[in-house]
Order: C-alpha cells, then sequence, then structure tokens
C-alpha cells in the first residue's frame, strides 16, 4: 500500500452530475433530463396542464354558484320568517281597532268609578296589544299631515279646503300598519283636495 502523505487532501471521484434515483430493487439511476423525454410526452403533460386548469375554473365557479344558492336560501328563509305570522297579526288588527272604538266611546269627563276602571282596563289591553305588534316588527302607518302614498294609504273621501297642501292627509279614519317594510294594511283617510293651491299660512 502506498504511503499517504497526511497533508495530502484524498482525491475525490465524481460519477456522475445527474441527480440520482433509486429503483424498486434499490439500484441507482440517474433522473432523464428535459432533452431526453419524447416529445410526445411533452403534448401529453401540456394537454393534461390544459385539462386541469379548465376542471380547476369549473370548480371555481361551481363554488360561487353554491355560494349565491346559499345567501339566496338564507334570504328567503329570512323573508319567510319575517312575513309567516302576517295572517294572524292582520286579524290582531280588529281586535286592536275595537279597542280604540271602545275607548273613543267612552265620555272622557265622566268620573263614575265603574267606567274608570273600565276604561283603565281597556287601556291596558290595548297597550297589550300594541306590545305584541311591535315584538313583531308591526308599526303604525303615518298620515296626518303626511303627503298621500297610494302604497300606504287608502283615499275614503276627499275635501276641497285650502287648509292643507293639496293631496295632504286631513284625517285617519283607520290606522294603516307595516310589518317591517311592508304594507300589512293601507290607512284609510281623508285626503285635501285644492288644484295645487298652497296652504294659507
Amino acid at each position: 500500500m502506498a504511503n499517504m502523505n497526511p497533508n495530502q487532501e484524498p482525491e475525490i471521484e465524481i460519477l456522475s452530475s445527474q441527480p440520482e434515483t433509486y429503483d424498486d430493487d434499490g439500484n441507482a439511476s440517474t433522473l432523464p433530463s428535459e432533452k431526453t423525454i419524447p416529445a410526445g410526452a411533452l403534448e401529453e403533460i401540456e394537454e393534461w396542464k390544459k385539462k386541469h386548469d379548465d376542471v380547476k375554473e369549473q370548480l371555481v365557479w361551481m363554488a360561487a354558484d353554491f355560494d349565491n344558492y346559499k345567501k339566496r336560501a338564507l334570504k328567503e328563509k329570512d323573508e319567510f320568517l319575517k312575513f309567516s305570522q302576517a295572517g294572524v297579526l292582520k286579524e290582531m288588527l280588529v281586535v286592536v281597532d275595537n279597542l280604540e272604538r271602545a275607548l273613543a266611546a267612552l265620555p272622557a269627563d265622566d268620573q263614575d268609578k265603574g267606567l274608570l276602571t273600565l276604561k283603565q282596563g281597556v287601556e291596558m289591553t290595548l297597550k297589550q296589544f300594541r306590545s305584541v305588534l311591535e315584538k313583531h316588527g308591526v308599526t303604525k302607518v303615518k298620515t296626518v299631515g303626511e303627503k298621500f302614498d297610494p302604497k300606504c294609504h287608502e283615499v275614503m273621501f276627499q275635501e276641497e279646503t285650502d287648509k292643507f297642501p293639496d293631496e295632504t292627509v286631513m284625517e285617519e279614519l283607520q290606522s294603516g300598519y307595516i310589518l317591517h317594510e311592508r304594507v300589512l294594511r293601507p290607512a284609510l283617510v281623508k285626503v285635501a283636495k285644492n288644484h295645487g293651491k298652497p296652504a294659507n299660512g
């Protein structure tokens, strides 16, 4: 064996510059360079990438459509919950009307003890009904002094007058109500008619 100089660096033999892989038997092999890939295989790779991109784009659109569907479904559910009780609430308005008429019919200056007790009971009941309506999103339509709005006012009478601007609500004959943003029942009103003349100040 030849003597080695301790100051001399060992020689390293470079076998290959190609990266090595191993087959199933554990034998080393080098990866083929891009130049060694057949042209047909490159075309197949490009075609596969194109198909992959197309499928990815379709999935993105499907995800967006599904998200829009969920939003629509939630909105429809919310609308249903908001207005599903409209029929029952509308029937309650008839009771409120009758309680208001009963209060209006009671003499305001009568101090009879029994009459005052009755009046207090009607007022308390009416207050409870109004509280229930408000809890479910029911509010009254504004009337007297407001500009006539065909969406929430229904004209029962017109009166020639110069005390109100033309088409201004002069009197409320029956209260109207709105459920959230929809008219539950229009208000019955009397409207001023003065051919566009301004009200006298």
